[in-house]
């Protein structure tokens, strides 16, 4: 057994209120018997250890639910995006391989339409077993849909719970306990190239970070979370639930982030700290609160994407309550490095020091770089990855440590500062947004001779999605191809995926092969902004 099983399973033998979710406790106890009948649903589905299972559940008690019993049983969990679109959700499926789903009632209708297209089309993906059930009200799925002959899918009822012949060939039955090394969570983050890379991070990685997250935030039974960040992300799974869960504490869950509900909740539910984003911290400096947080609120904890030092500063001061940056990425199972928490400890504009990992700033000939002078990040340690489980062994390990991309530099205390990206990703809230999916997307368009996809600053999101395009010849009106463009986007693309703005250039940027310079268009864009 795994030690983070065992740890799991420690938690949930002693009685204690653990989720809160839609105006209700859910005790251990509870989430115990819920994660032993999805047990059951995945064992009479024929799921075994170590095949996938996409989660799409929005955040609720049924994704802990499911959560829990998938890593109990040593299946990896596939969280997936609730809100994605039909073609996304096809190329994930084929992508994980994915044997088994948890959906809503709502998604039923997009398997529906995958089952539609596969069987006319003739395309496999390995699906074979959904639960569509609803979330908001219970975490066991109400029906399980099962593909036929034909391809198509086929609904039927789940049986209740298991009777006495079937309880006792399951307990006969050899129980296939998950090591250390299992894959846990598959996760799929975008790279430069634009196909998305597979990361699995294996029980290990999971509980390495979980731990340093208890002991860097100094986690305690008495704490309570406040989780509104989403769960099919690497921060709210390893941050939000599994760090407090193993330090005996509870957390509270919304499906979304509400600035109208945020101080209200902190205050009803004595919620100690929070795990936030820079753009909530923007957007609750530009809304009516509080003058000052309850007192019950110990700290925000903010990550994903770089925090304004003027927005920390701000914060602090209007509500009385510090801040504390942090840097993470999925490929470590979230935390990196993080901010002390003692008062004064901080440094502003710093995302903290290496929490559970060595940390060390390279050149480009990955030779360490003295304190000050600016680099790659790279990085080893217990919950670093050091694959890809679809890709391999990429140039991004090397010498045994993971070149993160991130450039920044160490000051002689150790503190970290982020000063960038060497890759093009684009950060909006957080959410990595590879620029060629965007790319691929509009040149869908018929009118669309070239198109180079950016990220330009945005106050409230870090970095807003601009597309700049050439147009093929022939006779087109501007205005509608924008519009059409927009159309396709809103169709293909996850919302925080989709373009805010879209322009039609006379051309792009190109070198001397004809590839698009996309740093060369963001510098004059920038400079016909600031112009």
């Amino acid at each position: 057994m795994s030690e983070l099983t065992r740890s799991l399973r420690s938690v949930l033998d002693c009685p204690a209120p653990l989720i809160h979710d839609h105006h209700r406790w859910y005790d251990t106890g509870e989430l115990r018997r819920d994660a032993d009948t999805i047990g059951r649903l995945l064992d009479r589905a024929g799921v075994r250890p170590g095949q996938p299972v996409v989660v799409a559940y929005p955040n609720s008690y049924a994704f802990a639910a499911v959560y829990a019993a998938l890593l109990l049983q040593g299946i990896p969990v596939a969280p997936v995006n609730p809100a994605i679109t039909p073609a996304e959700l096809a190329t994930f499926l084929e992508r994980s391989g994915a044997v088994c789903g948890f959906f809503t009632a709502r998604q039923a209708d997009v398997l529906q339409q995958l089952a539609e297209k596969a069987a006319v089309g003739g395309v496999s993906w390995p699906l074979h077993t959904a639960f569509v059930g609803r979330p908001e009200h219970s975490p066991v799925p109400m029906w399980r849909w099962s593909w036929t002959a034909s391809g198509w899918l086929q609904q039927a009822v789940v049986p209740g719970p298991p009777d006495e012949a079937d309880t006792d060939a399951r307990n006969s039955s050899k129980t296939v306990e998950p090591a250390d090394t299992d894959i846990g969570v598959m996760l799929y983050t975008s790279g430069t190239t634009g196909r998305p890379k597979c990361v699995g991070l294996q029980h290990r990685h999971l509980l390495a970070t979980a731990r340093q997250v208890v002991r860097s935030h100094e986690l305690t039974p008495a704490d309570v979370t406040y989780c509104f960040l989403p769960l099919f992300h690497i921060n709210a799974q390893v941050v939000a639930l599994l760090s407090t869960w193993l330090s005996g504490g509870r957390v509270v869950i919304e499906p979304k982030f509400s600035a109208s509900r945020f101080w209200a909740a902190v205050a009803e539910h004595g919620i100690t700290w929070v795990s936030a984003v820079p753009t909530v911290i923007a957007i609750l400096l530009r809304t009516d609160g509080p003058e000052r947080a309850p007192v019950s609120l110990r700290f925000v904890r903010s990550a994903s994407a770089q925090l304004p030092a003027l927005h920390q500063r701000s914060f602090e001061r209007r509500f009385q309550v510090p801040v504390i940056q942090s840097y993470g990425m999925t490929e470590a199972a979230s935390q990196i490095c993080v901010n002390p928490i003692e008062p004064g400890a901080a440094k502003a504009g710093s995302v903290g020091l290496p929490c559970g990992v060595e940390l060390r700033i390279v050149d480009g000939e990955d030779r360490p770089l003295p304190p000050g002078r600016v680099g790659e990040v790279a990085i080893r340690g217990a919950s670093v990855i050091d694959r890809y489980e679809d890709l391999g062994v990429t140039d991004d390990f090397r010498g045994g440590w993971f070149h993160t991309g991130d450039l920044g530099y160490v000051d002689e205390e150790g503190f970290v500062f982020l000063t960038g990206r060497k890759k093009e990703m684009i950060n909006r809230a957080g959410e990595k947004v590879s620029p060629y999916e965007v790319e691929d997307a509009i040149r869908a368009h018929p009118a669309v001779a070239q198109v180079a996809v950016i990220g330009l600053p945005d106050p409230l999101y870090g970095e807003r999605i601009a597309a700049y395009v050439v147009l093929s010849e022939g006779e087109w009106d501007e205005q509608t191809v924008i519009a059409e463009i927009y159309e396709t986007c809103d169709q293909t693309l996850s919302r925080f995926k989709r373009p805010s703005e879209v322009e039609i250039l006379p051309a792009l940027p190109a070198g001397p092969t004809g590839k698009v310079q996309r740093h060369l268009l963001k510098q004059t864009i920038l400079a016909r902004q600031i112009s």
